[in-house]
């Protein structure tokens, strides 16, 4: 069975259209759905197939207990993260997830640096990946989907000059990141 790994950013409050007939072809393909457990897009794709009764779905989490948990029928698993701290273990937890999965689905609002991390990553391992950018309301283009594009729209979003960036040292902690 196929799996994707849908993620998003936390500040976006609803599904667009776009997104919502993107899930609904997930749904009618009866592939397995992984996904956190966060304000944002991860509650809002919880409470859709909540509500559309699609219960193949797994919530990653670091928590004992989930933040969010839209259905008693979703699987929970638990991402072991004792040693590691506040961002990293979400991280790992993402790291995991795109690990698991066959697919990518990002809903981003184009700088959330967690979803941009989760994009880059699907980038290294091959992954295939469908990016809906909410700025534009629209899905990125195949041919769109390169790290190089990808950190464009980041720190255009970010608002980041190359002069900011060498003077903060962005470079390698996360902006070019070798832990993906």
């Amino acid at each position: 069975m196929k799996k994707v790994f849908v993620s998003g950013s936390r500040s976006i409050r609803y599904l667009p259209k776009s997104v919502l007939e993107s899930l609904e072809k997930i749904i009618d393909s009866n592939m397995k759905v992984l996904i956190g457990d966060a304000k944002g897009v991860d509650k809002l794709v919880q409470d859709y197939l909540s509500r559309k009764k699609y219960s193949n779905v797994i919530i990653y989490t670091v928590c004992e207990n989930p933040r969010n948990l839209s259905s008693d029928n979703f699987q929970v698993k638990k991402i072991y993260t004792d040693k590691l701290r506040g961002r990293e273990k979400q991280e790992k937890k993402d790291e995991e997830m795109t690990k698991d999965s066959d697919y990518l689905f990002v809903i981003w609002d184009g700088k959330s640096e967690g979803s941009f991390k989760n994009i880059l990553r699907g980038l290294k391992n091959n992954k295939k990946i469908k990016v809906y950018y909410v700025k534009e309301k629209r899905f990125l283009k195949k041919e769109e989907l390169t790290e190089t594009n990808i950190r464009e729209i980041y720190l255009k979003n970010k608002e980041i000059t190359k002069n900011k960036m060498r003077k903060q040292n962005l470079q390698n902690k996360f902006i070019f990141p070798t832990n993906l």
